[in-house]
């Protein structure tokens, strides 16, 4: 009825530059622009983005040898982004399309300033040993800007400084184990911070003032390993990693989505599989295997749209599984690469995205599915002259146009009993890139 689309055009320019200023030091140093118009229809508004998005970043590389066996590598750098741009709302016309109608008219920009200092060790016999700490600074500022009421402009900047402390050890030069700590912020995202002037709710802030920056700590052990074997199969590798996070201020969506609020804290664990074989004859096997365990510890809330009847004046969902994140999820992919094609590589993949649950309470499942793709394309630059190279491929993806559920709003709204959470996936859709190489 509302014929709900995405239309989006997205361009990107980007350079690069590098520089060895002698045999200690390194610089580098990117920019780019990122121009986007984005229009949708959605839930009863035509919504028109026009953005821009630029940047930037530079490091220093400096190796800093502290002798008696030990080296160093230290590593300093700063990198910027804004994004900034004009948003439009209009009502939908009976047919779906674009009404002459402006509901809204305002300006949103997101900066991101930030610095970080890292200093890597190596020491041992065969500096098998290696030690990695740093810590970067986040400053990211929010700025909205109502065409149509002037007082709702506001602005609200997030800061923090997070650690990082890794440990490895390589038993060969194919075999390592390794154990990380490392701090993190994550700021609410622009359309969580602009809570929604649904059918006149939320009209005082431009900016939600409920909501404060996620923090959280992780700690994750793992190992990786190759196995070069030669005839046939010509290698076999693997990785597996175990990963906790505890997380404070977990942002929870509600209304479907429209507005958001904080959970006192989450328990993320977790573990992940990687596989990799490849033989002589041009084919190899991708697979890989994820588990989640994500739960909320301690999660009480007070709201008309929550069900309090069980805890009286509460709602609490501590305990239950954090909406949005499947137990599973799986990828499979053969390559194959035949030596009379090369560098031709055709990639048939298969995609598992194991079932989840859509709200708090736990009673809105969302069920699993699974999408084959298939992609033909090259695995190197193919020479067009002497300085020039062109990688070329073509994806089908949803090869057998399998319907599926590809998302749901979030503690979605209700209504006649049912809730109204489920978004279709892509139905089969083809992805063509070119890309030139300067050699």
């Amino acid at each position: 009825q509302r014929d709900e689309r995405r239309d989006n055009k997205v361009a990107r320019l980007g350079l690069t530059l590098e520089h060895r200023a002698s045999q200690k030091v390194g610089i580098s140093a990117m920019m780019f622009a990122n121009p986007k118009a984005l229009q949708r229809s959605e839930r009863g508004t035509f919504r028109d983005f026009t953005r821009y998005h630029i940047g930037g970043n530079g490091v220093v590389r400096a190796a800093t040898p502290f002798g008696s066996g030990v080296g160093g590598a230290l590593l300093v750098g700063a990198d910027y982004a804004l994004q900034d741009g004009a948003i439009l709302f209009y009502n939908l016309t009976p047919q779906g399309t674009r009404g002459d109608t402006l509901r809204d008219n305002k300006g949103e920009g997101a900066q991101n300033a930030g610095l970080f200092v890292a200093e890597d060790l190596t020491f041992g016999a065969n500096e098998r040993w290696n030690v990695s700490v740093g810590a970067r600074y986040d400053d990211i500022t929010y700025d909205y800007r109502s065409y149509i009421n002037p007082s709702l402009n506001d602005k609200k900047s997030f800061t923090a400084v997070t650690p990082k402390l890794g440990v490895s050890y390589r038993f060969t030069s194919q075999h390592s184990v390794y154990a990380s700590m490392g701090g993190g912020i994550e700021v609410p995202a622009g359309n969580e911070t602009d809570p929604a002037s649904t059918f006149g709710q939320d009209t005082v802030f431009a900016i939600n003032p409920l909501l404060e920056p996620i923090r959280s700590l992780t700690v994750e052990v793992g190992t990786k390993r190759l196995w070069v074997i030669g005839s046939f199969v010509r290698e076999v590798s693997y990785d597996v990693a175990l990963y906790q996070t505890n997380v404070k201020n977990e942002i929870i969506p509600y209304r479907g989505g429209r507005f958001y609020f904080t959970a006192g804290s989450a328990r993320r664990r977790g573990a992940e599989l990687g596989v990799h074989v490849a033989t002589s004859a041009g084919l190899s096997v991708q697979a890989a295997l994820t588990w989640n365990a994500h739960r909320y510890t301690e999660y009480l809330v007070d709201s008309v749209h929550y069900d309090t009847t069980k805890g009286g004046v509460y709602a609490d969902y501590s305990g239950n599984n954090v909406v949005g994140v499947p137990a599973f999820t799986g990828s499979f992919a053969l390559d194959v690469t035949p030596a009379a094609l090369k560098p031709v590589r055709l990639r048939i993949g298969v995609e598992n995205i194991g079932s989840f649950y859509a709200d708090d309470a736990n009673q809105v499942k969302v069920p699993s599915y699974r999408v084959a793709n298939a992609s033909l394309g090259t695995d190197r630059p193919v020479a067009l002259g002497d300085r020039l190279g062109i990688n070329a491929f073509v994806t089908v993806n949803n090869l057998f146009d399998s319907r599926y559920i590809g998302s749901a709003f979030l503690n979605p709204d209700v209504v006649g009993g049912e809730p109204v959470a489920f978004e279709p996936g892509f139905a089969r859709n083809v992805v063509v890139g070119v890309s030139l190489v300067a050699r």
